[in-house]
């Protein structure tokens, strides 16, 4: 009777010694799968926080990248375009408006996107309203054949209309500016960019050189302002080899290098006009330079 007491209870303990392993071995897969289930967890938010981070490095990094005027101040056509100095419009230099249908190439409309935008604000400040329109239907039309609808809106060109004479005309035209290029990369055409803001400074100028050729009565400073931009296309060839860091594309990558080739053929022409080591020019050097800017255009038509 002893002997099977003994044999019972060797059972009973052999069987709570093996429901407390099971039972602690259960407790210790549950604790893993709690540890495991967390290391998960904190690794999504890791990825999440990396990628919210990552995205928001990318749009700082691109809105810096975009602030073209602030990081290579290239003049605005509104710094260059002045009524009180240039005088009287010249309104026969500004480039016909029927030539955007023979543009093919991105680059070309790019390019002439500029000068039209330039030459809208030419109209503009001198409030010719019959061609403000003409050139707004031209810019539209081109900044649908980029992609860029939704930064020339007419709201936006209207506001520059109404505004040109207070200072907030720099800002809208700096915002549109800047709008265009994030725009662009997001499409993956940062590439054409250099074309549109070379295209709007000749333009600029051309203008400007057409209207002291035209007007007697010119305040001798702005032959200075003209020959100072001699400086400005070191900072275009810089915008142009900063994008083309970006640019896969081969055929564009080409067409930036003659983009830049042709400024050097500019900057060349600069050279032959000045008449002393103050970098000033003449009256006569004028002409010269007017036609190495309608040249200049001339090769993207």
């Amino acid at each position: 009777m002893k002997f099977n007491n003994l044999i019972f209870s060797i059972i009973i303990t052999l069987l709570i010694n093996f429901s407390c392993q099971k039972k602690e071995t259960k407790s210790f897969s549950i604790d893993e799968e709690v540890i495991q289930a967390k290391t998960r967890l904190a690794n999504e938010v890791n990825v999440v926080d990396t990628t919210k981070k990552n995205k928001e490095d990318k749009k700082l990094k691109n809105t810096e990248k975009c602030n073209i005027v602030e990081q290579y101040q290239i003049p605005l056509p509104t710094n260059l375009l002045d009524t009180q100095i240039l005088g009287k419009p010249y309104f026969l230099q500004l480039y016909p408006i029927d030539s955007v249908d023979f543009l093919i190439k991105n680059y070309s409309k790019a390019f002439f996107f500029g000068v039209y935008i330039t030459d809208l604000v030419y109209a503009t400040i001198y409030d010719n309203k019959n061609l403000f329109y003409q050139y707004y239907a031209t810019v539209v039309q081109l900044s649908d054949d980029l992609g860029l609808k939704q930064t020339f809106t007419t709201e936006r060109l209207e506001k520059f209309r109404e505004n040109y004479r207070s200072d907030t005309v720099a800002n809208i035209i700096n915002t549109s500016i800047t709008k265009t290029c994030k725009i662009l990369e997001e499409n993956n055409q940062i590439g054409i960019l250099p074309f549109m803001i070379v295209g709007s400074w000749a333009e600029s100028i051309y203008l400007t050189i057409g209207n002291v050729i035209s007007n007697q009565n010119v305040p001798i400073n702005i032959y200075s302002v003209i020959a100072s931009q001699d400086e400005v296309i070191e900072k275009l060839k810089k915008l142009i080899d900063d994008n083309l860091l970006e640019v896969e594309d081969f055929n564009l990558s080409n067409n930036l290098h003659e983009l830049r080739q042709n400024l050097d053929v500019l900057k060349k022409t600069y050279t032959e006009v000045y008449i002393s080591n103050n970098i000033s020019i003449d009256k006569q050097s004028l002409t010269k330079l007017y036609k190495a800017f309608a040249q200049l255009k001339e090769k993207y038509h």
